[in-house]
């Protein structure tokens, strides 16, 4: 699952190496008194050490990183019944999603390595993502590149736009919002056309 989204980016290999590193972990840390199936418990520290590992090894700013660990924990430990379940994915999925782009406008071409449904469905959604960050306002938009395409932390996006980390931290989550409400609309008028 996780191969499909980065597979321009990380070998398929390297996901195994760090899955089976979780997997090693899982069978050493289960407790079978806690409830959860060995199967279940595996599944969240083989999809947990991927996503670390691919943590150390990507560019993303650290502050960015922390928040992608604080949801992946409180998405671990939240019912899926919760409503706050939902807001958690989609925030990762928003972070991941532009992460992923931003890695798009700086790197070749995918090799022909996929299906064509799968690069048609990724182009897709980096059309639509694009498209969303090009209705954000100015201020926000300018913010959203210098964060994910210049490597920036929030702080020094706001200190170039002349505004305050504050500030910075607001029209972030803001724009980050707008994308995703976009996002759900496309999604949303696409199933009903």
């Amino acid at each position: 699952m996780i191969h499909r989204r980065v597979r321009d980016h990380v070998a398929m290999e390297e996901l195994v190496a760090l899955g089976e590193c979780g997997l090693v972990e899982a069978a050493a840390r289960f407790d079978g008194s806690r409830g959860a199936s060995f199967a279940t418990f595996a599944w969240y520290r083989v999809r947990g050490a991927i996503l670390d590992g691919m943590r150390r090894q990507a560019p993303l700013p650290r502050r960015v990183w922390r928040r992608l660990a604080e949801l992946r924990v409180a998405n671990e430990v939240t019912p899926e019944s919760s409503p706050r379940k939902l807001e958690i994915e989609s925030e990762i999925s928003a972070i991941r999603t532009m992460y992923v782009r931003s890695l798009d406008e700086c790197e070749a071409p995918p090799a022909d390595d996929g299906s064509a449904a799968e690069q048609i469905d990724a182009d897709r959604m980096a059309t639509k993502l694009a498209e969303a960050i090009d209705k954000l306002p100015a201020n926000e938009r300018d913010l959203v590149r210098k964060h994910y395409w210049e490597d920036k932390d929030l702080g020094e996006a706001g200190a170039d736009l002349g505004i305050s980390r504050s500030w910075s931290c607001r029209l972030h989550a803001r724009a980050i919002q707008r994308i995703r409400t976009f996002l759900d609309r496309t999604a949303a008028s696409g199933l009903a056309g």
